[in-house]
């Protein structure tokens, strides 16, 4: 468990590198799909416009990669339901879904207006021609999620995992959460992604390394 001291002071040495950052992004108009709330941290860092409707949001594994593998279905009405069919206990956030099985979880938006509005705002944001992926191997997912991610035909993608993964391509190891069975909220220790990861290079280049 890292200690709030530490966590402060690995916040401070990122402001100073998103600083950095911002200076050396050349490509500004990229969309970035996200089965978490790590790519709006990216957003955020970088002080860029949502270029996503995946902001404040997330995805179980099975219905994200259901959503990668015809990702057209994103640009399907949502519809709002009661009830995940994963059984999610105490929630208090709206939950839609695309094409009557991908469910998005708004965990971060309070009514389902708010979620809607927010969602057909960006989706119209969405650069075709500039994508960008990335998943983890949180909510649910299993080896199974891990390897038809990396088997995707879209370019530009990667996966944080706690675990190595060397014949993985698209995997980037977080070592921190090796102990654990999946990586920790990226959002709070987006500090441990970029140890390990330029995000600014991938975004500028498309190369994961």
């Amino acid at each position: 468990m890292i200690s709030n001291a530490i966590h402060l002071y690995h916040r401070l040495l990122e402001i100073i590198d998103d600083y950095k950052s911002r200076k050396l992004l050349e490509n500004k108009d990229f969309s970035l799909i996200s089965n978490n709330c790590w790519g709006s941290k990216v957003y955020q860092d970088l002080k860029i416009r949502y270029n996503t409707p995946f902001i404040g949001l997330f995805l179980f594994a099975p219905c994200y990669i259901n959503l990668l593998s015809d990702f057209d279905k994103v640009y399907s009405d949502l519809q709002f339901i009661e009830k995940s069919k994963y059984n999610t206990k105490d929630r208090n956030y709206p939950i839609a879904i695309l094409e009557q099985d991908i469910e998005i979880h708004f965990m971060h938006y309070k009514t389902e207006k708010e979620a809607e509005q927010k969602w057909n705002k960006r989706i119209k944001r969405i650069n075709e021609n500039n994508l960008f992926f990335q998943f983890s191997d949180r909510d649910l997912c299993t080896y199974e999620h891990l390897s038809k991610y990396d088997c995707l035909s879209h370019e530009n993608k990667i996966c944080f995992t706690a675990q190595k993964y060397p014949e993985l391509k698209s995997v980037v190891h977080l070592q921190e959460f090796s102990g654990m069975p999946f990586i920790d909220n990226i959002y709070y220790y987006s500090y441990t992604v970029k140890r390990h990861f330029d995000i600014v290079a991938w975004l500028n280049s498309g190369l994961k390394n």
